[in-house]
């Protein structure tokens, strides 16, 4: 319960809130252009009916000059084309000039400025410079060349065309005067209404284009989300697998240092040996925190204090005895920390019978260690 409030209140990635507008905006934004798009489709639709309508009612009405007065019609449509084409045409033509003469034009001023490096150098010495110009010049010159020749033969073709076109309108229109004046109403209408289903074709596919892009800023936010979200669940996963390790060890070390103490407990209850069990319970009892007290308690002036004796071996040492099994089940199952706790006490106590021995050996006035 406290991890989902300490989450909970937690403070917000900002990017979370960046990511979250601009996924609310391209929302809206989606939702209006899907709607436009719609009101678009459904008016093509509608211009489409209401124009098959309207062309089937002129059909009715004007008979068979309609069907008479058509070549005509096509013609005129074909010379409209052919007028366009002759016009790109002629714009093409006339850049490829325009870069004929400008290429012309260079060549003419390297060639002037070699004349004059030779007439300055006695016709000895060319420059490197205005030798690389010379040849690029040229190059754009043969370049604009081929250009302006495939511009010309294009321009005659095209003009050709037109010309064709022109001649048949107006023949047609000569032969077909009647029948052209009389279907005249058809052919305008179904102009006007091929342009506004061209126009409205031109704003769906726009808008077609807009929902596009807005859905795609939609599944870019989306994914931005989605990566920040795996970022902050992996950062989560790495704190809490950190807490848990914490936790567990805390546990463990909890746990083994209460098994040792009924462990100790266990075999003080079960040792018949005295001295045995009273340094399991010492063992028990130690604290690596604090020192064991020496009550030193002399009842005459003439105590040697513990600061001023000197510590000297035994005379006779004592040679120590193997460790019984039970002593070294024991020790296995000590820490370091109570093993140097039971050394230092052990060590205390020798110190304690040594001052004492120290102090039962009766001195004389007159010898040196009196005055210590």
């Amino acid at each position: 319960m406290s991890e989902g409030v300490a989450e909970c209140t937690e403070k917000l990635d900002p990017r979370v809130q960046i990511e979250l507008e601009r996924l609310n905006t391209a929302t809206d934004e989606i939702n209006r252009l899907e709607v436009e798009l719609d009101e678009a489709r459904l008016a093509f639709r509608r211009l489409l009916a209401e124009g098959h309508l309207r062309i089937q009612q002129l059909t009715k009405k004007l008979g068979t000059s309609v069907h008479k007065a058509r070549p005509y019609y096509e013609a005129r449509f074909r010379a409209n084309i052919t007028s366009q084409e002759l016009q790109a045409a002629n714009i093409t033509y006339d850049k490829a000039n325009s870069a004929h003469a400008a290429a012309r034009e260079m060549v003419y001023l390297a060639e002037q400025g070699l004349a004059r490096l030779a007439e300055g150098s006695g016709g000895l010495t060319l420059d490197p410079a205005w030798q690389e110009m010379l040849n690029h010049a040229t190059h754009r010159v043969n370049q604009a060349e081929s250009d302006r020749a495939a511009a010309t033969v294009t321009q005659r073709t095209k003009a050709a065309a037109h010309r064709a076109a022109t001649a048949l309108v107006q023949q047609l229109q000569n032969g077909l005067k009647r029948h052209i004046a009389k279907s005249r109403p058809y052919f305008e209408e179904k102009a006007r209404i091929n342009s506004a289903l061209e126009a409205q074709k031109a704003r769906i596919q726009t808008l077609e284009v807009q929902v596009a892009d807005a859905k795609q800023k939609y599944s870019s936010a989306l994914r931005n989300l989605e990566r920040i979200s795996d970022e902050i669940h992996r950062h989560r996963s790495r704190r809490q697998s950190t807490r848990n390790d914490v936790d567990r060890s805390t546990i463990t070390d909890t746990t083994s240092e209460s098994n040792a103490s009924e462990t100790l407990e266990e075999l003080c209850a079960h040792n018949n040996d005295e001295n045995v069990r009273e340094w399991l319970r010492r063992a028990d009892r130690s604290d690596p925190d604090t020192w064991t007290e020496i009550d030193l308690d002399y009842s005459s002036p003439e105590e040697i204090s513990f600061e001023k004796c000197s510590l000297r071996p035994r005379s006779t040492p004592e040679k120590s005895s193997p460790p019984s099994p039970m002593e070294t089940k024991v020790m296995e199952m000590l820490t370091d920390d109570q093993i140097a706790s039971l050394m230092l006490d052990a060590q205390l106590e020798a110190v304690c019978e040594r001052l004492a021995g120290v102090a039962r050996i009766p001195r004389s006035p007159q010898s040196p260690e009196a005055r210590y």
